[in-house]
């Protein structure tokens, strides 16, 4: 089955060539993390991070449901986590901790839950090439939680009206929301994975890890990194087409998610919960 068009092609080369590898600068962080301590630990550490993308793959052979609603979820996180790392919340504790969420929430949910709302048809058809027929049972999610995401919206608006720090966010946001609804969504999400949450991650990463090893480790660790990545996505596309279960369009658009999930979750695991924690108390006055 030939779906995709010469725009949904480009959009996913893009993810594969540009999005794919924005993690590549992993080895370097887990270097400065005390990972680099010795040649041991940096190849543990490697090896790990592979077992982890190939334990994922294989859940989402096994559940694909499952393996996709997770990964839609930790997306959220993870990208919203990204987007609002610069933003500071004034005000009480309680009051910190709820509008960080509705950030997280409406940053992150751009292109889980906007995204697939203003596309439903597009977007289920990509989904049930995913996970299959069950896959409508996500789509059927997606109509509450746009509910909560508009809520958060609101929220999130309110806090832009009342302080200027939140102006360019807010603006980045509804810049998004009509990028997203009018183009096809492997190209709103492309443009969104490459150019705003990727550039974002290169850019901070290649700032900081400057300040504790040298550009040459950077550029080789993520040189490996990325030829890893690349090496099991070529993999997963022909393990797909030569089993016949799957025409070259499905196989590549299951290749680019599959992998994007896969490597998300020792990503994730490693950015957001061992590194942003540890540079905010490092740059904390």
């Amino acid at each position: 089955m030939n779906m995709l068009s010469a725009t949904d092609l480009f959009a996913l080369t893009a993810v594969m060539l540009i999005g794919l590898p924005h993690g590549a600068f992993d080895g370097a962080i887990a270097f400065c993390l005390g990972f680099g301590r010795s040649t041991g630990k940096i190849i543990s550490f490697l090896v790990m991070y592979l077992l982890l993308a190939g334990l994922s793959a294989l859940v989402w052979s096994v559940s694909p449901v499952f393996a996709l609603a997770a990964f839609l979820g930790l997306t959220i996180v993870h990208f919203g986590n990204g987007d609002t790392e610069h933003l500071f919340q004034p005000g009480p504790r309680l009051a910190q901790r709820g509008l960080k969420a509705c950030q997280i929430l409406v940053h992150g949910g751009m292109v889980t839950i906007l995204l697939p709302v203003f596309h439903m048809a597009e977007v289920s058809q990509l989904f049930i090439i995913l996970a299959g027929q069950n896959a409508v049972l996500i789509m059927d999610a997606l109509r509450p939680a746009l509910i909560i995401w508009l809520a958060a919206a609101f929220i999130y608006a309110g806090a832009a009206l009342v302080s200027r720090q939140y102006g360019a966010a807010a603006g980045e946001l509804a810049g998004l929301a009509v990028l997203v609804w009018l183009l096809p969504p492997l190209s709103g999400f492309a443009v969104y994975f490459c150019i705003v949450h990727s550039r974002r991650h290169f850019t901070s990463i290649w700032t900081a890890m400057q300040l504790y090893i040298s550009r040459r480790f950077i550029l080789i660790s993520g040189g490996i990194l990325t030829a890893a990545s690349w090496a099991m996505g070529a993999g997963l596309y022909v393990s797909q087409t030569a089993s016949g279960s799957f025409s070259p369009d499905e196989a590549f658009i299951r290749t680019v998610f599959i992998l994007l999930a896969a490597l998300t979750v020792p990503h994730m695991l490693l950015v957001d919960t061992m590194y942003r924690p540890t540079m905010r108390k490092l740059t904390q006055p």
